[in-house]
């Protein structure tokens, strides 16, 4: 996963910034992870795993490179910025706290492979997540 992270990151920024485009790169990062976890999903051996980590790694380090510059766009006032990062560390660690809790839930409800198909959907909501932002293309 990490070899595949590290690659789109090393891509994915410098492609963006070509472009002046952030969106696409984010919406593409979505769909990349989303088909990451199909992996496992329809295969649950090791092969399904090791697709996964590959997949979603590349569709990670996607996302990754251009997260930052994403939200450094879309911050009201240049003075105010540490503190809107911070507001932005918060949004982001939440998500990682209650995801535990909901993968739980849901393995506990429907069993341990419904877990891919309620994750693929959060992953591609989560990529729809920046349509409204209208000040980035």
């Amino acid at each position: 996963m990490l070899v595949a992270t590290l690659l789109t990151t090393a891509i994915g920024g410098p492609l963006s910034d070509r472009a002046g485009r952030r969106k696409p790169f984010v919406y593409a990062a979505s769909v990349i992870c989303a088909a990451g976890l199909v992996g496992p999903w329809l295969l649950p051996t090791t092969t399904g795993m090791l697709i996964f980590a590959v997949v979603t790694g590349l569709g990670f380090g996607l996302f990754g490179s251009v997260d930052q510059a994403l939200v450094t766009q879309v911050l009201p006032a240049q003075e105010d910025f540490a503190k809107d990062l911070g507001v932005v560390n918060i949004a982001a660690t939440l998500p990682q706290m209650l995801a535990p809790a909901i993968a739980g839930a849901v393995v506990g409800l429907a069993g341990y492979a419904a877990l891919f198909p309620v994750a693929i959907v959060l992953m591609l909501l989560g990529g729809l997540a920046v349509v409204p932002i209208k000040s980035v293309r």
